[in-house]
């Protein structure tokens, strides 16, 4: 069933409205009578196709319709009790109510998940967005797309269509690789737990500070800092020193990866990617498997030195598109290293 036209939403007010002044919630009524009391209500001023709507409101999850009785469901009265005033017009609330519970996690979501595949993460504004120059979409996704502005999914900003920042992380959760929403939950990500990235980056921060006491280097040791907290668009997380020369100038850029998994699974933006493309073997990944927030400092990192070319040509991992989803695919080998008591692991 395609998308309704916008219109048809400030029906379902009228339906649900004059179901709950025949029946009282929980109970049902004949289609029949329902029909019969919406045309006797006078607000909105618009007549509708009624046998169409009833459809529109069954597909949708807001009523349920047995032979030829309908009863009022529970997302149906959810999306009643928020309009309280009983006005013809849906609200800001009921609006947001069919976003997260129709659009996202509900009969609608498969319109959601066709369209946001074409969307790319922008780190920088923090949510997702899809460019008017550089892709020619068809009737249907325009549809879509005028259909998720209504609703206040999407908005216009200059030559993009960009993801309102409060539905980013459904955006996320939706597209993601197709892994249910508690997978994903684990996965260290902008859209996510920011709590976990910067315990994370704070770890790692204290292990390069460790790594290279251990080697002697204690001016550098100190020099040791999160860039992440005064840049966010450096492309990495941590500034670090390689340990072999008593530069002063820092010569390793960490980005910092985190998951509550145990396995390498990690975003890799379009930025982050460009910056490691540019800084070569300066650059690395430390990525912490099995974290815990906890007992943070018992992750051991596993660290990829310059991953454009490293991860590339490994055929135990994986890239896809957009925002580059690192994972494996088979057992990846990794090299034990340890200076006394600081342990990490490096990918082959």
């Amino acid at each position: 069933m395609p998308l309704p036209e916008t219109t048809i939403l400030n029906f379902f007010n009228k339906v649900l409205i004059s179901l709950s002044e025949l029946v009282p919630a929980g109970d049902s009524c004949s289609i029949d009578s329902l029909i019969s009391q919406c045309k006797s209500i006078v607000f909105g001023g618009e007549r509708g196709d009624y046998e169409l709507i009833l459809d529109y409101c069954k597909n949708s999850g807001l009523v349920q319709i047995r032979m030829k009785s309908i009863t009022i469901s529970t997302l149906g009265q959810k999306f009643l009790d928020a309009n309280r005033e009983r006005y013809f017009e849906i609200n800001e609330a009921q609006k947001q109510l069919i976003a997260e519970r129709i659009i996202f996690k509900g009969a609608w979501s498969h319109y959601a998940r066709e369209l946001f595949e074409l969307f790319s993460l922008n780190q920088g504004a923090s949510t997702y967005e899809l460019s008017i120059i550089d892709n020619s979409l068809s009737d249907d996704k325009n549809k879509t797309i005028h259909f998720f502005k209504y609703l206040g999914i999407l908005q216009d900003h200059e030559f993009v269509i960009r993801v309102d920042k409060k539905y980013s992380e459904l955006v996320y959760q939706l597209t993601a690789d197709g892994k249910g929403i508690t997978e994903l939950q684990l996965e260290k990500s902008l859209m996510e737990n920011r709590r976990l990235g910067a315990q994370a980056e704070n770890v790692v921060v204290e292990f390069e500070k460790q790594r290279l006491k251990e080697l002697g280097k204690m001016a550098q040791a100190e020099l040791v800092k999160r860039i992440s907290t005064v840049d966010v668009s450096a492309g990495y997380d941590v500034e670090s020193f390689d340990g072999i020369t008593d530069e002063i100038f820092p010569n390793m850029f960490i980005e910092v990866k985190a998951t509550q998994g145990n396995e390498i699974r990690f975003y890799w933006s379009n930025n982050e990617m460009r910056v490691a493309k540019k800084k070569k073997d300066t650059y690395w990944i430390y990525m912490l498997v099995n974290f815990k927030e906890d007992k943070p400092q018992e992750s051991i990192p596993i660290i990829i030195q310059n991953p454009e070319h490293c991860i590339k040509k490994n055929n135990c991992l994986i890239m896809k598109a957009h925002t580059f989803l690192i994972s494996e695919i088979d057992e990846v080998k990794l090299s034990e290293h340890n200076i006394n008591e600081v342990m990490w692991r490096q990918l082959v």
